[in-house]
């Protein structure tokens, strides 16, 4: 397994090239990611060379570089897309309505994130380099923080935590993604019932409304 602690090189590159515009570029980095996707939770990220994801994917070597210039840059635009396409439904959602709602979208759309393809979200957390996207999660960490910190100052009449609202935002949101992570990492089945989502969502509430909002 790909060491993800250490450092990158100053040669690793997690970037494409550039993004494709045409309808028939999208299906060529579409397919590439998809291949990307199907080898690393097949046989894991080493294995996952340009030339077999190429391969796989039905597309010549020089169409995969013209887009992606290494493996790393594939794997980190595969995990960017995840995890854009999960942050676009959660703000889609109830962001503004009573608290309860809000709670409850926000844990069945992280639990929804890592149940749809479990073996795939594994994969991309334990192999793919934390580095890769790197910024891209901490632009949304920080968009996430900002939205639910004056979701939280504005229903403050409601609320039972006495701590500064955006470190009552940030403990729900470490709360919340950390109980699914581990879940999902140690006992996917979970993922699947109605517990999971229940006993967080009703944990959630009890700390954060008051009696007379539970």
């Amino acid at each position: 397994m790909t060491d993800i602690t250490a450092a990158p090189t100053a040669k690793t590159v997690y970037v494409m090239r550039k993004q494709p515009r045409q309808r028939r570029a999208r299906a060529t980095v579409d397919a590439i990611l998809e291949a990307a996707a199907r080898i690393l939770v097949a046989s894991g990220y080493a294995s996952a060379s340009t030339n077999r994801i190429a391969g796989r994917a039905g597309v010549g070597i020089g169409s995969l570089y013209e887009y992606f210039p290494g493996k790393e840059a594939i794997f980190a635009e595969l995990r960017r897309r995840e995890m854009a396409r999960w942050y676009a439904k959660l703000r889609a959602g109830p962001v503004s309505g009573p608290p309860r709602d809000v709670i409850a979208h926000i844990v069945h759309t992280r639990i929804a994130f890592t149940s749809a393809n479990p073996a795939l979200y594994a994969a991309l957390e334990t192999e793919v380099p934390r580095a890769a996207v790197a910024e891209m999660q901490g632009t949304i960490q920080d968009d996430f923080l900002s939205l639910s910190t004056a979701y939280l100052a504005a229903h403050r009449d409601l609320l039972r935590p006495k701590a500064p609202m955006s470190f009552v935002s940030e403990f729900l949101a470490r709360w919340v993604n950390s109980t699914i992570h581990d879940f999902a990492m140690h006992a996917p089945a979970a993922l699947a019932g109605e517990h999971l989502a229940d006993e967080l969502i009703d944990a959630v509430a009890r700390y954060l409304l008051s009696t007379d909002e539970e």
